[in-house]
């Protein structure tokens, strides 16, 4: 990432660097639907697995809650939030008008430093085609997000990036069984391949056209796919 959050995370007391690694941990296990929707978050079972007092899991779990990827129920109880297309569409609006708006989100100076990453990533592609893994699927669209909202210097709009990403991430990734693996995997390499060519001619602008381009074909493709399962529930109905 062109951003460097080094300094930032040195600033961080021990304890505060364990929170952080707890909660980056739960929320990515939630993304990539290791927690399934309903899935209990118990506070003495994770203190248990990471080794902590109840305060880091409940911070962690309390920042989740902001989130919307976890919510405290009746009893005390934590769950993973369930998710659906249709109730999460405007999330895919905002990130569209965003991105629209790249170039005046405060970019570093020198944001085409991106591309060695953004080439890494390419890189994975080709293996994915031929050998489905989910999981490393749903790494490889994360690590992008996180590169592309690395560029931002403003660590709020860059925050605002980020969590909007995490609100929808497992829509797209609990579907892609039900789609083409290939054309997935082909839409990240597609979107890779024309960032990889703004970053060249150093166009933020293209750049962020390209994320917004690429999110409103997902959002078509969705779609689609939300509309076909309706009409089977429909019929089984």
């Amino acid at each position: 990432m062109v951003h460097d959050s080094r300094q930032r995370w040195e600033r961080l007391g021990a304890a505060q660097r364990r929170t952080e690694e707890i909660y980056v941990t739960l929320r990515d296990r939630i993304c990539l639907l290791h927690y399934q929707p309903g899935a209990k978050l118990s506070e003495s079972e994770l203190a248990a697995e990471f080794g902590v007092s109840r305060t880091p899991i409940r911070r962690s779990l309390l920042r989740l809650e902001l989130e919307h990827l976890a919510e405290r129920r009746q009893g005390m109880q934590t769950v993973v939030t369930s998710f659906d297309f249709a109730s999460l569409k405007d999330v895919y609006v905002i990130r569209m008008i965003l991105e629209e708006q790249l170039d005046r989100l405060s970019p570093a100076p020198q944001w085409w430093k991106i591309e060695e990453g953004y080439r890494a990533l390419r890189q994975q592609c080709e293996p994915l085609m031929e050998s489905p893994d989910l999981e490393t699927l749903g790494r490889l669209h994360l690590a992008l997000q996180h590169e592309h909202a690395g560029i931002i210097e403003n660590d709020r709009a860059r925050e605002i990036l980020m969590q909007l990403y995490f609100q929808i991430s497992r829509i797209w990734l609990s579907m892609v069984p039900r789609m083409d693996w290939r054309s997935e995997v082909e839409s990240v390499a597609n979107e890779l391949d024309q960032s990889l060519e703004a970053i060249k001619q150093r166009d933020i602008r293209q750049l962020g056209r390209i994320r917004k381009e690429a999110i409103e074909a997902n959002v078509k493709r969705l779609e689609r796919l939300d509309a076909e399962l309706e009409l089977e529930a429909t019929r089984e109905g």
